[in-house]
C-alpha cells in the first residue's frame, strides 16, 4: 500500500510541474543544457519514424553511460541482425558524441521529461518490444508506464554507491515498487548488488560486471590522423582525457617539469566540457598553444594542444600511447579508462577513482595502468623511454571478459524472444 502511495504521490508532484515545462525548456536551451532544434523530443515528440520489426529501447543518462551501451548493442546485433535499437539519453553532449560513434540499426532520441503525457506519447510512437535501463538512471513515471503497457524491462550495468544508496533510501518505497516489475537487475559488482537488495529490489539480482570494457574503440578519421602525425613530425604525444580543473593543474605542472628537463613532447588537453576553453587558455600562458575549435592543428612548435571539439577523443587517443584519465584528481572520481585502453594506450590515473575502482585496479595488475599522486609522479612516468606494449595483455583480458557479456546477451535474447 505504501509503495503505491509513493508512486502516486510522485506522479502527482510531477503533474504539478506541467505548466512550467515551457519555461524550463527555454531556460535550458538558453543555458545550452537542451538541444536547440531537438528539444521537442523531451516532450515525447519524435523527429523520426519507428523502424519496422522488433525494437529494443536502451536508456542511459549521460555521455559515458551511453557510450558504454555500444558493446551490448553490437553483441545483440551479432546474434540477431534483424533487431532495431532505440537509444535515449538526457544530455546534449551524449547525443553529439553518440552520433559520431553510432551503432548499426540504431536511432538516438532524448528521453522525455517524466510526466505522464510525454511518456505516453513516447511509448505509443516507439512501441518498444523490450526495455533496457543502464546504470542508475531510472525514471519512476516512465518505468511504471512501461509496466502498464506490458513491456518487459531490465536494468543492466547497475552501479550503486553508498552515497547514491543513501539518497534513494529516503524514498525506498518508491524504488521498491519500480524494481518489482523488472525481469532482473544486473549489477556491476557484489557491493552494488547488496545495495539493490537493501533498497528492496524483489526481482532477480545478478552480477555480470561492467559493460564498459566490452565497447568497440571510439571512431576516428584516418586521414586526420595522418595529417596530424605529419604536422608534428612524429613528436611524442600524451593526452589528458576528459579533463577537469584539478587534473589540468597536475598536467600543466608536469608539462613545466618536462620543459625544464628539455623533454619535448605534445600535451593534448581534452576538456570534459569544451565551454571551459577560456578558463583553460588562461592557465596556459607560458606555453605555445593551439586550439582545435579555431580550426588549428598542432605543429612541431606546439607544446599544448586544446582539443575542445566534440567527438574527437578517439582521434587523439589513437595519436598517443599514454592517456592521463581526467576526473581522477577531483570529486568526479574518474572517467572511463577503457576508451583509451581499447585504442592501445596505457593509462595513468590519480588518487580519486571510485567510479571505476575495479577497472583501474584490474588494469594496474595487468601493467596497463599506473597510479600517480602528484605532478612529480606523472613526470617520472612520462620521462621513461619506453611504454608498456599492451596488445598481448589486452587480447588475453578481452577473451576473459567476453565470457561475462556472452551470458548476459544470451539471457537478454531469451527474454526478448519469449
Amino acid at each position: 500500500m505504501l509503495d503505491k502511495l509513493s508512486l502516486n504521490l510522485y506522479l502527482f508532484l510531477t503533474f504539478l510541474s506541467l505548466p512550467f515545462v515551457k519555461i524550463i525548456v527555454i531556460w535550458r536551451i538558453y543555458n545550452a543544457k537542451e538541444h536547440p532544434t531537438r528539444w521537442r523530443e523531451k516532450l515525447g515528440k519524435p523527429n523520426v519514424a519507428r523502424p519496422s520489426g522488433k525494437l529494443i529501447w536502451l536508456h542511459a543518462v549521460g555521455l559515458g553511460e551511453v557510450l558504454a551501451l555500444r558493446g551490448l548493442i553490437e553483441e545483440l546485433h551479432k546474434n540477431e541482425e534483424e533487431l532495431n535499437f532505440l537509444v535515449t539519453s538526457s544530455t546534449v553532449l551524449s547525443a553529439d558524441v553518440f552520433e559520431k560513434n553510432n551503432m548499426p540499426k540504431t536511432i538516438h532520441q532524448f528521453l522525455p521529461y517524466d510526466l505522464r503525457i510525454f511518456c505516453k506519447r513516447f511509448i505509443r510512437h516507439w512501441s518498444p518490444d523490450f526495455v533496457i535501463w543502464s546504470e542508475q538512471d531510472i525514471w519512476p513515471g516512465m518505468s511504471s508506464l512501461v509496466s502498464k503497457f506490458g513491456i518487459k524491462q531490465v536494468l543492466v550495468n547497475g552501479r550503486m554507491t553508498k552515497e547514491s544508496f543513501s539518497r534513494r533510501n529516503k524514498i525506498k518505497s518508491l524504488h521498491r515498487v519500480i524494481y518489482k516489475d523488472f525481469e532482473f537487475i544486473s549489477a556491476q559488482d557484489l557491493s552494488s548488488k547488496k545495495l539493490y537488495e537493501k533498497l528492496g529490489a524483489s526481482c532477480t539480482l545478478r552480477t555480470d560486471g561492467s559493460l564498459k570494457p566490452h565497447c568497440p574503440p571510439l571512431v576516428f578519421e584516418e586521414d586526420k590522423l595522418k595529417i596530424i602525425k605529419k604536422a608534428i613530425c612524429n613528436t611524442k604525444v600524451w593526452v589528458l582525457g576528459s579533463s577537469h580543473a584539478e587534473d589540468e593543474k597536475i598536467a600543466i605542472q608536469t608539462k613545466k617539469l618536462l620543459k625544464d628537463h628539455n623533454i619535448k613532447n605534445l600535451l593534448v588537453l581534452i576538456p570534459r566540457f569544451p565551454n571551459r576553453r577560456k578558463e583553460i587558455m588562461k592557465s596556459l600562458n607560458n606555453f605555445k598553444v593551439r586550439m582545435q575549435s579555431k580550426g588549428e592543428i598542432p605543429n612541431q612548435k606546439t607544446e599544448v594542444y586544446v582539443a575542445d571539439s566534440i567527438g574527437e577523443i578517439g582521434l587523439w587517443y589513437k595519436a598517443s600511447k599514454v592517456v592521463f584519465i581526467g576526473g581522477t584528481f577531483s570529486s568526479v572520481e574518474g572517467h572511463n579508462p577503457w576508451e583509451a585502453v581499447n585504442l592501445d594506450c596505457t593509462v595513468i590515473f590519480g588518487p580519486r577513482y571510485s567510479n571505476f575502482n575495479d577497472d583501474f585496479k584490474l588494469l594496474e595488475r595487468l601493467n596497463l595502468a599506473s597510479q600517480i599522486t602528484s605532478s612529480k609522479d606523472l613526470f617520472e612516468v612520462l620521462s621513461r623511454k619506453n611504454c608498456v606494449p599492451i596488445s598481448k595483455c589486452l587480447t588475453k583480458l578481452k577473451t576473459k571478459l567476453e565470457k561475462d557479456i556472452n551470458i548476459l546477451v544470451k539471457d537478454l535474447l531469451f527474454l526478448i524472444n519469449s
